[in-house]
């Protein structure tokens, strides 16, 4: 169950409204690409867990590690505002947004950066190859139209 960690999407008491607007879009969107690929959440005080592991990685199971539907459960998923991109750690399962994605961004980028980070952390591959799977994974196994990495690497985290 990927947990969507509201609490680093919520604009603290002295955030200027522009950027508490924009948190809120970011953390409106995420939540609405989260809901279309895993189910509605369980939803707790801190956040939001995704409890259904998404259809779309069984078709995709070949190319990824075996324990991809642990790795899910086990990913946490929030706003980091020192950051400026998007990007994961492998050995917490983390997948964050920076300060770039506050500005609005169309949901269909939003969920391949979202499905580029998670990949990252289950494709079968040394790391040095995993953009040209990942983006395979993301145009013809998961379905996703268009360019399957339309920002690159915003910000060189990825």
């Amino acid at each position: 169950m990927a947990f969507l960690y509201d609490v680093s999407l919520n604009p603290e008491s002295g955030t200027l409204p522009g950027i508490a607007d924009d948190m809120n879009s970011l953390h409106k969107e995420l939540t609405a690409i989260l809901t279309k690929i895993s189910g509605h959440p369980f939803v707790t005080s801190e956040g939001s867990l995704f409890m259904q592991v998404p259809k779309a990685l069984k078709k995709c199971a070949k190319d990824l590690k075996s324990n991809y539907a642990k790795v899910w459960d086990d990913t946490i998923i929030f706003y980091e505002p020192k950051a400026y991109g998007a990007s994961s750690n492998k050995a917490d399962s983390y997948v964050w947004f920076g300060e770039f994605f506050l500005k609005p961004q169309p949901r269909l980028v939003l969920e391949k950066v979202l499905w580029h980070e998670y990949l990252h952390l289950v494709v079968n591959l040394p790391k040095e190859m995993h953009h040209g799977k990942i983006n395979d994974i993301i145009k013809h196994c998961i379905g996703l139209p268009g360019d399957p990495n339309p920002l690159g690497t915003v910000g060189l985290e990825c």
